[in-house]
């Protein structure tokens, strides 16, 4: 298996990880229950699933398969911003005390990220 399948491999897996984390914060929010310690471990799960991504992407492109991509520095700008939105939106979100409003907007986080995710695989095979 080489590491550009499993870098397609990861987005896919990015892309669907991400929906479901928010569509279980918006149970969590429908339930009128806090995001809790299980909810948190999974978008730390989720954080280190887009760390690994964009390890291997630095990986491809440092071999030179970044020459491939018609748009190579636009595709790493996204796998940047999918590194640092779940920490930069905990780090915002936590000081909030509405634990429903804190579900939602981290709902829309997940589901930003998965369209960055869906966003930068369209740019690296346009």
């Amino acid at each position: 298996m080489s590491l550009t399948t499993i870098h397609a491999g990861l987005a896919q897996t990015g892309t669907f990880f991400m929906i479901a984390l928010g569509v279980w914060a918006i149970l969590l929010r429908l339930r009128s229950r806090p995001l809790d310690g299980a909810w948190y471990g999974g978008a730390a799960v989720g954080e280190i699933l887009m760390i690994a991504q964009f390890a291997i992407g630095w990986i491809l492109y440092g071999q030179g398969l970044g020459g491939n991509l018609p748009r190579a520095f636009v595709h790493i700008l996204y796998g940047a911003v999918a590194v640092i939105t779940l920490p930069a939106a905990y780090a915002y979100l936590s000081k909030l005390e509405d634990e429903n409003v804190k579900s939602i907007l981290f709902a829309i986080v997940c589901f930003f990220l998965m369209e960055v995710v869906i966003r930068a695989r369209v740019v690296a095979i346009v």
